[in-house]
């Protein structure tokens, strides 16, 4: 288990690294492009910043780039925006953290203007041939209650991505603003219930590999000494390394904490499983089975639950048992298992989650389950791509 910050010392000799380290560019010699600069951008103005979680893993960070993680060739930048400072923006370089910039306090960091100068920001001071981004906060995936568009300060409580001062960005917004900066190699959420289908589905442009977790992740997140060696490999990125390092220093633990699901995802091949999907919607039953109880990646104690194992619930649209449900299930379902298969590049899952619920299938995917129609207002699902590209087809018709 990671070692939580419980010292005032050690906070505060982070701060000070934050704020004493020079940000005046006039003295900076001009940096060569690196091959490849990779962005954290910790939202950690909440519960996670005031438990120094955000410390913690800057600190493992620092761990990591002492022991030569970091290529002479890239850069790890930090946007960190934490309680009661002004936001900043970072560098990892051995063990000492540079300043590169600190940001007004009049954006929040969920708002779309403040992560586009962010990452512009990564793009003219960490100039690279290539980008990687790793989103750190709270995360619920598809849930469609957060900032609609360009900080229209609609107050909301549940997640999206993100969370500052009870505020959060939407999916929809997020997809937006990725595709307006500069081009992304990887996106890697530290944050849970980011794996979901209707959640990649509409980040399906913005990198050609996302990684993420179908579930709730432990607060402590991402073992970043761990894995700064892959997000900075020779070649691509190792992003499935980074995500099979997160699981088996999870899956390492015991009790409450064994828990822990990671899926690596290809996003040049979703929309064929978006079609594959769409034709098994178009001729399935609306119900499922008699008796049928879907995998859930929510605790049992939190409802209702918006994530289910997605290959499990399309399996029992087509099959009551080993019966097809209607003609030419077997041959659709069978071009559903291909197609999810190319999407998945790595999937991980412990064996309870929390200890209490039986992880029994994880295809590294989740989905909503809508019971009836008028399900699709709920959390505006129906403003996803994937509910107006698939899943409006198991009512339409």
């Amino acid at each position: 288990m990671k070692t939580r910050l419980n010292t005032f010392l050690t906070a505060l000799s982070l701060f000070f690294a934050f704020t004493l380290t020079s940000c005046d560019p006039s003295h900076d010699e001009p940096v060569a492009d690196s091959r490849r600069t990779v962005l954290v951008y910790q939202v950690a103005n909440n519960n996670l910043g005031a438990s120094d979680y955000d410390l913690a893993d800057i600190n493992e960070m620092k761990d990591g780039a002492a022991l030569g993680q970091i290529p002479a060739d890239c850069r790890l930048l930090v946007y960190n925006s934490r309680p009661k400072q002004e936001p900043c923006l970072l560098e990892i370089k051995n063990k000492r953290v540079d300043t590169l910039k600190i940001y007004s306090q009049d954006l929040l960091s969920v708002d779309s203007s403040r992560m586009l100068e962010v990452l512009g920001d990564m793009e003219s001071m960490a100039h690279a041939g290539e980008y990687g981004l790793i989103l750190w906060s709270h995360g619920s995936g598809w849930l469609q209650d957060g900032i609609a568009d360009n900080n229209d300060g609609e107050l909301v409580r549940p997640l999206s991505f993100g969370s500052e001062s009870g505020k959060t960005m939407n999916i929809t917004t997020l997809a937006n603003t990725l595709a307006k900066g500069p081009k992304l190699s990887f996106l890697y959420f530290d944050c849970c219930y980011m794996a979901s289908i209707e959640t990649l589905y509409q980040l399906r442009y913005t990198a050609p590999v996302i990684v993420g977790s179908a579930t709730e992740l432990v607060s402590y997140g991402m073992p970043y000494h761990h894995n700064l060696e892959c997000f900075f490999a020779k070649g691509e990125a190792d992003l499935v390394g980074a995500a099979q390092n997160t699981f088996e220093y999870y899956n390492e633990q015991s009790g409450q904490y064994q828990t822990c699901t990671m899926s690596v995802v290809r996003t040049d091949a979703l929309e064929a499983l978006a079609r594959a999907t769409a034709d098994i919607y178009k001729s399935c039953p609306a119900s499922l089975p008699e008796g049928y109880t879907p995998q859930r990646f929510m605790s049992y104690g939190i409802s209702p639950c918006y994530y289910f194992d997605f290959d499990n619930y399309v399996h029992a649209l087509c099959f009551d048992g080993d019966k097809e449900r209607f003609d030419g299930a077997a041959l659709l379902y069978a071009e559903f298992a291909k197609c999810l298969k190319s999407c998945v590049l790595y999937s991980a899952a412990t064996p309870y989650l929390w200890n209490s619920v039986p992880l029994t299938y994880h295809c590294g995917m989740s989905t909503h389950i809508m019971s009836r129609t008028t399900d699709s207002t709920l959390k505006k699902y129906n403003t996803l791509a994937w509910y107006q590209d698939v899943a409006i087809n198991l009512y339409n018709r």
